[in-house]
């Protein structure tokens, strides 16, 4: 005996869409098996399953009783093709009416359009399929979806999870995973407590692109080192002399004029580094010193503003007359003298070039000083 199932698509469709669009939040209500008594195969957790209403009838319209076998597939197609899923329901009909629940666990309900299959007991399963529409709200979670909104506080989408994974997951074959516009201010933000804010990974692209104006901000302070060998006598008629070591350090010598000696270390470093200005905000010196040098007796550092040899074309970023002593007996692994830049301090696209003078009281001709390097702590002028 063939039996008809006469199914509305309004309430097929709104039960479908729902399902997936309220069912996380449905999690913590009433199960479906208390609020549909006829459904008592229903699950306790109504996410992974889909709600199906009908009306079972025989072939000349009389609607049934009882209990009936129900297979329930999806299909990606009106007609023929392979179903995506099935799952089989015991029923149970009142008066033509059920109630039941396909369990959708490993369906891909993922946007595309789908086409609902019912088959009872072993009669062939049903035509024409189903058209599984889409309730309004569902529009916005199909491909090519648009979200509008004028919200002032509050994300147009919010995707949080408790548990250890992903919270927005986005790839792409042939173009970007994600794509982020705004008019004026961010066009893609990440955020994480104590993990990553934003990933980013390509196999053979470009992982993270900044075009337009190109500038990539960041908070990070950079740190970058200068090698000791880089001193050098203030004048080329200075009797200092300066042995290079073989570790980026250099040892310095008053030579046959003991007296207060002047070194000179230039510093060369991008001005603008990601469309950033650079920003010089600390300076450590690295050094140590035989037991008889008097030591250190002032540091100055300069931001050369332009070519012509006068106050004109410099700032003074430091100028520090303290005298500081490092003696190696003391120190075997040598001395650390940290400043705080705050002035004059900002490197652009005009000048950048920073030129760091130490002078050295010298007592004896062999007395020396080992300048192992400078460090310098970077930021961005945000």
């Amino acid at each position: 005996m063939k039996k008809y199932i006469p199914l509305t698509i309004g309430l097929l469709a709104v039960a479908l869409l729902l399902a997936f669009v309220v069912g996380q939040g449905r999690a913590q209500q009433a199960s479906p098996d208390s609020e549909r008594t006829t459904a008592p195969e229903a699950p306790a957790v109504s996410s992974n399953y889909i709600p199906v209403q009908g009306r079972l009838t025989d072939a000349s319209g009389n609607p049934l009783n009882g209990n009936y076998t129900l297979i329930f597939r999806l299909y990606d197609v009106s007609t023929g093709g392979t179903a995506l899923c099935e799952d089989t329901r015991t029923v149970s009909v009142e008066g033509g009416l059920f109630n039941a629940y396909m369990g959708a666990s490993d369906c891909p309900i993922d946007g595309r359009q789908l086409y609902l299959g019912v088959q009872v007991e072993t009669d062939p399963e049903m035509t024409p399929r189903r058209y599984i529409d889409n309730v309004p709200y569902a529009w916005g979670l199909r491909p090519g979806a648009e979200v509008r909104g004028a919200l002032d506080d509050d994300p147009i989408l919010y995707v949080y999870n408790t548990g250890t994974g992903v919270g927005l997951w986005a790839s792409s074959n042939t173009n970007e995973g994600v794509h982020g516009a705004s008019g004026t201010g961010t066009g893609v933000f990440g955020y994480s407590i104590t993990g990553i804010g934003v990933y980013a990974d390509s196999f053979d692209g470009v992982a993270i692109a900044a075009a337009g104006t190109g500038v990539i901000t960041s908070t990070a302070q950079s740190s970058l080192w200068i090698s000791g060998n880089g001193v050098r006598p203030y004048h080329q008629n200075d009797t200092t002399i300066i042995d290079m070591d073989t570790i980026g350090g250099a040892k310095i010598y008053s030579g046959a004029i003991v007296a207060n000696k002047n070194v000179m270390l230039p510093i060369t470093i991008p001005g603008v580094l990601y469309g950033q200005n650079v920003k010089v905000t600390g300076m450590e010196i690295h050094w140590v010193a035989s037991a008889g040098l008097e030591g250190i007796s002032a540091v100055l550092l300069r931001r050369q503003t332009g070519v012509c040899g006068t106050s004109a074309c410099y700032d003074t970023i430091l100028l520090d007359p303290t005298d500081y002593v490092c003696a190696m007996g003391e120190n075997p692994t040598g001395c650390v003298e940290s400043f705080d830049l705050t002035t004059n301090n900002v490197l652009n696209d005009e000048y950048g070039v920073l030129y760091l003078t130490i002078e050295i009281s010298f007592a004896s001709s062999t007395d020396w000083i080992e300048i192992g390097g400078v460090k310098l702590t970077l930021e961005h002028d945000n």
